[in-house]
């Protein structure tokens, strides 16, 4: 009979206070407070063992699976979420979009171990039943490896499990800031996302409506601001998710939110 054990590690308890845990005490105002998020309980307590090696950084929870994450941030507010992708889901979700499904505004650090050339979908060994093996949706949509899915999924960073621990310091600490860091995989694939069929950079009639979409604005509310009508405006946001390989504008409003700096928009244009 193996121990059953509490998901989060006594140091962790005792980092929190018990009268307010989601609340950051005055002692600890400039720590960066994570949560790590990973399926494998010996790979959860490396990564949370790694992160408390950093005097800034406090693990204030670990989480096993999809739903426990979600708990664990809503009760606990961390600064960043540190996730692996291959983390398991009750109901069978991919992580990512099913995490902040639930908490769009939560800071994710994606990190997986696989890269293309080891992704057993993406690139499987040549046996008998590697077309078997199952594409589950928004894992391997467009050929990208797991990392760069996470980008267009609306992870904040990116870290393959392989990297320097320096490398997954550095990246909670920007993403804790409010910005973008991505392993440069990643970022190499972002600069080249916006034009996956080299059809040249994006019209500056669909970056305005990019960065409507980013303001959560309705067809009728664009149609109004750019002087035009809905269907068109249909029509460009259609075209829109398309080039972005997205499924609705919710996906793309959260992508283009969380990287501004690939959608620039049109100088002069007044809303």
């Amino acid at each position: 009979m193996g121990t059953i054990t509490s998901r989060i590690r006594p140091a962790a308890r005792r980092a929190v206070a018990p009268q307010a845990p989601e609340a950051h005490s005055p002692a600890d105002s400039s720590a960066i407070y994570v949560v790590v998020a990973d399926g494998a309980a010996i790979d959860r307590a490396a990564i949370a063992s790694l992160i408390r090696s950093e005097q800034d950084f406090l693990v204030v929870g670990e989480a096993g699976n999809t739903q426990e994450a979600i708990e664990c941030c809503r009760r606990l507010q961390p600064d960043v979420l540190v996730l692996t992708l291959t983390l398991p889901s009750p109901v069978g979700e991919p992580a990512l979009p099913e995490v902040l499904g639930a908490l769009p505004d939560l800071p994710v650090v994606a990190m997986s171990e696989r890269g293309w050339s080891d992704c057993l979908i993406l690139n499987p060994p040549a046996s008998a039943h590697a077309r078997d093996v199952p594409v589950r949706g928004g894992f391997c949509g467009g050929g990208h490896d797991c990392l760069q899915v996470a980008a267009a999924q609306g992870a904040a960073g990116t870290v393959r499990r392989s990297a320097d621990p320096k490398a997954l310091f550095t990246t909670i600490r920007a993403v804790a800031s409010g910005r973008s860091a991505y392993e440069p995989g990643t970022l190499v694939a972002l600069t080249g996302f916006l034009d996956p069929a080299g059809e040249g950079p994006l019209s500056p009639r669909l970056l305005d409506v990019a960065q409507f979409l980013a303001e959560g604005r309705s067809n009728k509310e664009i149609a109004g601001f750019m002087g035009v009508s809905e269907p068109t405006v249909k029509k460009h946001v259609t075209r829109l998710l398309e080039r972005l390989g997205l499924a609705d504008r919710l996906q793309a409003g959260l992508f283009i939110a969380r990287h501004p700096l690939l959608f620039t928009p049109r100088p002069g244009f007044v809303r």
